[in-house]
């Protein structure tokens, strides 16, 4: 995952993006670290607002894969 992570902007995401995801889903140090937690059961249930965050990471991924974001600056 951290290497996927980590070839976001060689794919065509913002960089940005590829940190807040590492700090979200696979820093056990400065982030969240939900992946883990989630995908080995070391949390039962989510809490609602981790599956929205993951939700709101989902969403923006799509959305920038089907053309439907630009980074700043440019014209669609």
């Amino acid at each position: 995952m951290g290497t996927l992570l980590q070839s976001m902007p060689k794919a065509g995401y913002p960089a940005d993006w590829s940190k807040a995801l590492k700090l979200l889903l696979v820093d056990p140090d400065r982030g969240m670290n939900l992946r883990n937690d989630i995908l080995h059961g070391l949390t039962g249930t989510p809490p609602r607002h981790y599956v929205a965050l993951i939700l709101q990471a989902a969403l923006y991924l799509l959305s920038h894969a089907h053309g439907q974001r630009t980074p700043p600056g440019t014209t669609p």
